[in-house]
């Protein structure tokens, strides 16, 4: 199963009439030669003056003021464009988490109890300011460490090491990594990590990937296969077979009107899901079709 010329450009329309402007210039940085910069430009509209992401970059709460699981997925665009440490966006995002680490508990909370002032699905709502369990920190306190990592000249040493401390501390509470949002929130870190975290890290996620493989859309559930596995790179691919099988299912999965769309509902805020959804799905479309074509280069998924 490959994806026909005719349903690409389908994509590419679908893109280009319901996708965020920033999806769109991230099309167009993958396919149509588009600059870098001008992703960067659309971007920074969800920055914040005090660093931090929001604005509804993370399509399920529409929260305008930061939060550090809104600045992750800020982080997210910023690793796929390659951004460096010494770019402006990356430096105040950096020190906004720097200064929204809980220190005497070691976390990032995902948001706060603003988050319930705008519409939002229902799992992002705030009850209380609480630390996680073992099992709730990666998402997103281990994801944004590997950005500390990558960035780590913005980042405090002894803040640094407190982190790492206490991100060990988690893979080794257990022999896997459980569950997938956690599996991925580790991936997206450990190629950034330094020595000795990364390979404890690369160790974990071997063992787990190991574990729960090979994956089913059963098992994925509402989660994409190349969220987990966006590009060979990823360790997902010691299951070849089993990756691009799913790969090739997801293309099946394609809409008649040529975009992709979450499989999940708020159901609450009706008013306010059908432009979260519409967000959603040319996110999700973009991210389908580039890691589509970075898995082109080892099997063929796209018509040329």
């Amino acid at each position: 199963m490959r994806l026909s010329r005719e349903n690409f450009l389908k994509a590419s329309k679908f893109v280009q009439a319901n996708a965020r402007p920033v999806d769109r210039a991230m099309f167009e940085y993958h396919f149509e030669e588009g600059s870098a910069n001008a992703a960067l430009e659309e971007l920074m509209k969800y920055q914040n003056d005090d660093g931090g992401f929001g604005n509804a970059i993370e399509p399920d709460f529409r929260l305008k003021a930061s939060s550090p699981m809104a600045t992750s997925v800020g982080l997210q665009y910023c690793t796929e464009l390659g951004i460096d440490s010494g770019h402006p966006i990356i430096e105040a995002a950096i020190k906004y988490l720097v200064s929204t680490f809980d220190t005497g508990r070691d976390y990032w909370p995902s948001t706060f109890l603003d988050v319930n002032d705008e519409p939002h699905a229902p799992w992002w709502h705030v009850d209380e300011m609480s630390p996680p369990n073992e099992r709730g920190w990666p998402n997103p306190s281990a994801e944004i460490l590997g950005y500390f990592h990558r960035h780590s000249v913005h980042v405090p040493k002894d803040l640094m090491k407190q982190i790492d401390k206490r991100a060990l501390a988690n893979l080794n509470s257990s022999e896997t990594i459980d569950g997938l949002y956690n599996v991925m929130c580790w991936d997206r870190a450990y190629r950034h990590l330094h020595e000795p975290l990364k390979s404890e890290a690369e160790k974990k996620l071997t063992r787990t990937i190991r574990t729960i493989a090979p994956l089913t859309s059963e098992i994925l559930g509402e989660i994409r296969i190349f969220w987990l596995a966006p590009s060979p790179e990823s360790l997902f691919i010691m299951y070849r077979d089993n990756l691009y099988q799913l790969l090739r299912d997801e293309i099946q999965k394609q809409a008649g009107d040529g975009g992709w769309w979450p499989t999940w509902k708020w159901g609450q805020y009706e008013e306010v899901w059908p432009i979260a959804e519409r967000d959603w799905a040319g996110k999700i479309t973009v991210h389908c079709l580039a890691s589509l074509r970075a898995f082109n280069l080892n099997d063929c998924l796209i018509e040329p």
